[in-house]
C-alpha cells in the first residue's frame, strides 16, 4: 500500500465554506477514516477536511456548500473513541462536519422539566449543567463521557428510565433539523412561525415531538445515521432530582422469575430506573480490572433486576412508603430476592455509577475491547436468544469467553432492548477474528429467531434489510425528498 500523502489538499477538491473552521491535517482526516469497529480500508480515501460549524447557520452553509460542490458530508457530534462504523465514509470524497464544539444549553424549563441543548452537549457535563434548575437527564446505561446526548437519542439507544418512555420518540420534544437539501425543517411544537429566540422570547415551548401537521420528521431522523440531514438542536425531557431515591437488587438462579418481577413493576408503573442484567454484565459494570472482575462474577447470583424508586417534593415519605411496600411484595410473590447489597456491593454504589460517565465504555474494561449485539424483542422471549449466542461462540472455540446480557425494557415494557456483550482482548489477532465471525452468525441466527434489528450497523445492515425488502423504497423516497442530491453520509445505508 502506497505511503499516506503528507498533506491532504487536492487541486480537485473544492474550497471550503467561508468563515467555518477547518481543519486538512493528515492526522485528524485518518482518525475519522476507521474506528473500533471499522478497520480502515486502503481503497478508500480518509475524508479530506473537518469542518467545525459553530451554529445552525454554519451547519446550513455547510450543507448547501455540499449540495453546490456534491461533496458528501458526515456529521458526527461525540468526541472521543468511536464505534459502529456509522461515522467511518463509506465512500471517496467525503467531509467530516464536526459538530462537537457546539456545546450550549440553550434554555432550561424546569417546571415543565425541559431543556434546550446543542448536539455537542454531551453526558459528561450536562447533569452539571442541569443541577442549578434540579434537573437532570435521562441516561442510556453508562454512557461515555464524550458522548453526545443528542446524538444517543437519535440512535434510539435506550433510556434506564422504563415508565417514562413513552414512545420510540422519547424523550425528544421540538427539534431544529437542518435537512440534506439544505433548509431548515423544525420538527413537531417548533414546527411554528419564528426563530427559536423568538418561540422562548414569546414563552413558547418545544414540548411536542410530533409535527408539523401529522408528519413527523423526527421518527424518519431516528436511525438514520445522520443520512437524511443534521439535527442543531434539540429539546429534550428531563427528570427532576429526586427528594428521595432507594435502589435494590432482585436476584434469582434463573431469568424467569426475574422477568416476571419486571413485568408486575412496569405494569403498576413502579421503578425509576429499571434494567436487567445477568452476572457477566453486572461485573463489568462494577469491576475496574480482570481481578476484581472474577471475583464479582464468581459471587454474584445469575440474574440480577436493578431497581430504584424516588420521591420528589409532593408527599415524599408517603410515596416512598407505598412504593418500597408494593417493590417488596412483588418480590416476595415471584421468589426473587430483593437486597440492598449484593456481593459486597451497594445498589446505590451501582446508582452513582450509573450517573457518572468515564472517559472509555465500561464494556472495555475487562480485556480492552468488546463486540456488541443488540436487537427489539418482547420481554418474555428476551431470554430464548442468550443459546443461540452461546452456540456461535462454542462453535468458535470461544466458549468460555465472557458474555454479558443486558435487558431494557422500553416504552413501558411493551418490547425491550436486548444486548449481548463480548469482551476480547485486541491484541490478540486471532481471537479477534474468530469473535467477529462467531458474532455475525449469532447476529444472522437471532434474526432467523425473530430479533428486530431497529438499529442496524454493519454486517446487520445486510442482514436487516435483506429480512424486510419492502421498506426500501420508502426508504428511498424519504432520502429524494430530504436529501435529493444524496450529500449526507453517502453510501452509509442501501438507500
Amino acid at each position: 500500500m502506497a505511503a499516506a500523502p503528507s498533506s491532504i489538499p487536492s487541486a480537485s477538491t473544492p474550497r471550503p465554506p467561508a468563515g467555518i473552521a477547518c481543519d486538512r491535517s493528515v492526522s485528524i482526516c485518518q482518525a475519522f477514516a476507521h474506528d473500533t469497529d471499522t478497520p480502515a480500508d486502503p481503497d478508500r480515501q480518509p475524508p479530506w477536511a473537518v469542518l467545525a460549524p459553530r451554529n445552525i447557520e454554519e451547519v446550513q452553509a455547510v450543507i448547501c456548500w455540499a449540495n453546490d460542490n456534491g461533496t458528501g458530508l458526515i456529521p458526527v457530534s461525540s468526541s472521543g473513541r468511536r464505534r459502529r462504523g456509522d461515522t467511518v465514509p463509506a465512500r471517496n470524497g467525503t467531509v467530516i462536519v464536526d459538530l462537537s464544539g457546539m456545546k450550549r444549553l440553550v434554555h432550561v424549563d424546569a417546571r415543565d422539566k425541559i431543556a434546550i441543548i446543542e448536539p455537542g452537549v454531551d453526558f459528561g457535563s450536562i447533569d452539571a449543567m442541569l443541577q442549578p434548575h434540579g434537573l437532570r437527564v435521562y441516561r442510556p446505561l453508562a454512557p461515555r463521557a464524550g458522548k453526545s446526548v443528542l446524538a444517543s437519542y437519535l440512535e434510539r439507544e435506550p433510556i434506564l428510565a422504563a415508565n417514562d418512555h413513552w414512545d420510540v420518540g422519547d424523550p425528544f420534544g421540538g427539534t431544529g433539523v437542518m435537512l440534506g437539501n439544505g433548509r431548515y425543517a423544525p420538527t413537531g411544537g417548533a414546527a411554528i412561525e419564528g426563530t427559536l429566540p423568538e418561540h422562548l422570547a414569546r414563552g413558547h415551548r418545544q414540548m411536542v415531538p410530533v409535527g408539523p401537521m401529522n408528519l413527523d420528521i423526527l421518527r424518519v431522523m431516528q436511525g438514520a445515521q445522520g443520512s437524511l440531514g443534521v439535527m442543531g438542536w434539540g429539546a429534550v425531557y428531563c427528570e427532576r432530582i429526586p427528594l428521595q431515591e432507594q435502589t435494590f437488587f432482585g436476584s434469582a438462579a434463573q431469568l424467569e422469575p426475574v422477568i416476571d418481577m419486571a413485568r408486575d413493576l412496569l405494569h403498576r408503573r413502579l421503578g425509576n430506573a429499571l434494567f436487567i442484567v445477568d452476572r457477566v454484565q453486572l461485573a463489568m459494570l462494577l469491576a475496574d480490572d480482570a481481578n476484581s472482575f472474577a471475583a464479582l462474577q464468581s459471587a454474584l447470583p445469575a440474574w440480577i433486576l436493578f431497581a430504584s424508586i424516588a420521591a420528589d417534593r409532593y408527599r415524599t415519605q408517603e410515596k416512598m412508603a407505598w412504593q418500597l411496600a408494593d417493590l417488596r411484595h412483588r418480590a416476595q410473590a415471584r421468589g426473587v430476592n430483593l437486597d440492598e447489597v449484593l456481593a459486597g456491593t451497594r445498589a446505590s454504589e451501582l446508582s452513582q455509577r450509573l450517573r457518572r460517565a468515564d472517559a472509555s465504555s465500561f464494556r472495555d474494561n475487562l480485556q480492552g475491547a468488546h463486540r456488541e449485539l443488540f436487537f427489539l424483542q418482547q420481554l418474555d422471549r428476551a431470554g430464548s436468544f442468550l443459546p443461540l449466542v452461546q452456540g456461535c461462540l462454542a462453535q468458535a472455540g470461544l466458549g468460555g469467553a465472557p458474555l454479558g446480557v443486558y435487558i431494557q425494557p422500553t416504552t413501558q415494557g411493551v418490547n425491550c432492548h436486548v444486548e449481548f456483550t463480548l469482551s476480547y482482548d485486541p491484541r490478540k489477532d486471532d481471537e479477534a477474528r474468530r469473535s467477529q465471525s462467531a458474532w455475525t452468525q449469532a447476529a444472522q441466527h437471532c434474526a432467523q429467531a425473530g430479533a428486530f434489528f431497529s438499529r442496524p450497523y454493519g454486517a446487520w445492515s445486510d442482514i436487516a434489510f435483506k429480512r424486510d425488502r419492502a421498506i426500501l423504497p420508502m426508504l428511498t423516497i424519504a432520502k429524494s425528498v430530504f436529501d435529493p442530491l444524496g450529500v449526507m453520509n453517502p453510501g452509509r445505508l442501501p438507500y
